[in-house]
């Protein structure tokens, strides 16, 4: 028979097992927590990479854009455009048609504007 000291001993080895292998599984289970946090981090970084690249390729364009707006909008162009493709004329006496009333009509704006603001 086991005197009541081994017995006691064995016990504690035994306890001491079982705690080890506590501890093994702890570590073990924070040891995956902690790769699959890094995994889930490089994928994250790489969607990141990508939006980047897709944003500065978007800002190029919309910069050549921008570039392309300024050309076209130049009062130069403008009537150069009206001038060519639609045959727009400076106005002058000889293309001017006036409308209304040759009679009615008032030589001089302030009369006009006079005349329209007391009637």
């Amino acid at each position: 028979m086991e005197s009541r000291a081994q017995r006691i001993r064995a016990d504690r080895v035994r306890a001491d097992r079982k705690s080890a292998v506590k501890l093994l599984t702890v570590i073990m289970i924070g040891i995956f927590v902690l790769v699959g946090m890094r995994s889930y981090a490089a994928i994250i970084q790489h969607e990141n990479n990508v939006l980047e690249r897709e944003n500065e390729y978007l800002q190029a364009e919309i910069d050549s854009l921008q570039s392309q707006i300024v050309d076209e909008t130049r009062v130069t162009r403008i009537e150069n455009v009206a001038t060519q493709q639609f045959g727009m004329v400076y106005p002058s006496a000889e293309n001017v048609v006036k409308l209304g009333n040759m009679e009615s009509e008032v030589k001089n704006l302030a009369a006009a504007i006079r005349s329209e603001a007391y009637n």
